[in-house]
Order: structure tokens, then sequence, then C-alpha cells
């Protein structure tokens, strides 16, 4: 279970990395529209890759596996479990918000982008607190800590 998790993390990494460079050239008027519709493919493609991770962590019993061996863990692993939620629900608002843009140009396009980036950034900081709390709970477990 462990491999599969990290591989997970990994390929969340490498889509986080995509996404980062979608906003780089927004395209003029005349491209804007396909470029639009694989900018929603490749954010809703994202979402279905978090949400299987979440599943995997989640009721894949690999949290579960956690608190077992660190239950004084047990508080954080919950609040990264609330913190999947608020992911998910501000990936799917984002998503119906750039549905709507028609322009390259519009304020809700900016406002998009800026969402988008502030979501990515507390995404790398879950993923971050998710990888202390594993070395955290793995090197105690094995003795390896302080």
């Amino acid at each position: 279970m462990n491999q599969r998790i990290e591989n997970d993390h990994k390929a969340l990494h490498s889509a986080l990395k995509q996404i980062d460079v979608a906003f780089d050239e927004v395209p003029d008027f005349a491209t804007f529209k396909d470029w639009k519709i694989e900018l929603l493919w490749l954010l809703r493609d994202f979402l279905n890759q978090l949400q299987k991770h979440f599943d995997l962590e989640e009721s894949g019993g690999f949290n579960d596996e956690l608190s077992r061996i660190a239950p004084h863990l047990l508080a954080q692993v919950e609040h990264l479990e609330e913190e999947h939620l608020k992911i998910v629900s501000d990936l799917t608002h984002i998503l119906d918000i750039l549905k709507t843009v028609n322009r390259p140009d519009s304020g809700k396009m900016e406002r998009g982008r800026l969402r988008v980036e502030a979501l990515t950034a507390f995404i790398r900081t879950h993923e971050s607190a998710e990888h202390a709390i594993i070395q955290e709970a793995y090197l105690r477990d094995l003795g390896v800590g302080d």
C-alpha cells in the first residue's frame, strides 16, 4: 500500500506541474474556446485524479493504518481528510466559474487563474503535511525517531 500511495503522490505532483503552466499563455480571442475546453478537461481530469487519490487514502485504509500505528496523529489525519472536502469543493467551484468565461481578457478569467494558483498552493501544502505525517508515523513505528 505504501508504494501505491507514493506513486500516486508523484502523479499528483506531475499533474500540478501541468496545471502550473496551463495559464502561462492565455490565447487570443480566436483560439480561446479551444484553449478553454482543454483547460477544463485538464482540471476535470485532475479532479478525478484527486478523488481517486483521496479514496485510496480514506477508503483504501491507508489513513486507518496511519491511525493504528500512530494514534497520536489521529487528529492531524482527520484534519487532512476534512481538507479533501475543501479541495474537491474549491476545484468544482473553479470549474463552474471557468465554464462561464467567454473572453480571455475577462475579469472572471483572471479570478479563475488566481483561484487555481491558490488551490494548487494549498494542495502542495496539504501534500507536504501528509508526507510529514507519514514520515513521523513510520519513523516512530520503526523505532527510528527521537
